[in-house]
């Protein structure tokens, strides 16, 4: 039980952790235009969460029966163009490999999902709403030394509101969770479209 609590948490990502491989800080880009009328920005992104597991009735009306749980994370961070910002991100997980033994071992992972019922967004500095949706992953085992899990997945905006309303675009997760102390640090990467 003490590893699906870990799951729960996430951090804000160390200063060791590059956005871009070369630079630490998050910088704005310059901006190409995208098919139709839409903006074409890099997006790169840097935050911790914390939270968790959320067993009870609201877990199974969300995800159903264990061994599915329903997982809420908060936190905040720096992006291209949101500046500062705050994340709220809900999953499902299926953790039938980590409830055999307490852990994750080799071939084993915990999958997670989001389903009408999971929600993510990004508040940008100004309030403006940029949402996110990860449609499926999986957290893996670290090959990182001093974490324990990992999950590099695909996301997409699906739109927001202020001037993120009707963007689009992609990326993929970069996240590292620490069971000790419990936290996990995200570094994110992607194309943002912006409609003109």
């Amino acid at each position: 039980m003490l590893m699906l609590l870990v799951l729960g948490s996430c951090s804000q990502p160390t200063s060791d952790m590059n956005l871009d491989g070369n630079d630490s800080s998050i910088q704005e880009v310059q901006t190409k235009k995208a098919p139709g009328d839409d903006i074409s920005k890099p997006f790169k992104s840097k935050f911790i969460t914390e939270g968790g597991i959320q067993p009870g009735p609201e877990s199974v009306e969300r995800c159903g029966l264990p061994p599915f749980f329903y997982n809420v994370q908060d936190g905040g961070g720096e992006a291209t163009h949101l500046g500062n910002f705050e994340i709220h991100i809900t999953f499902c997980v299926d953790a039938t490999d980590l409830l055999d033994d307490g852990q994750l071992t080799e071939g084993e992972s915990i999958p997670y999902f989001s389903n009408e019922n999971t929600e993510g967004y990004m508040i940008a500095a100004n309030g403006d709403v940029l949402y996110i949706e990860i449609a499926e992953g999986e957290i893996l085992p670290a090959d990182v030394e001093g974490y324990n899990f990992m999950f590099m997945d695909p996301f997409i905006f699906t739109g927001g509101t202020g001037r993120f309303e009707g963007a689009s675009g992609s990326g993929t997760t970069y996240s590292l969770v620490n069971a000790d102390p419990q936290q996990t640090e995200h570094i994110w990467n992607g194309v943002l479209n912006i409609p003109h």
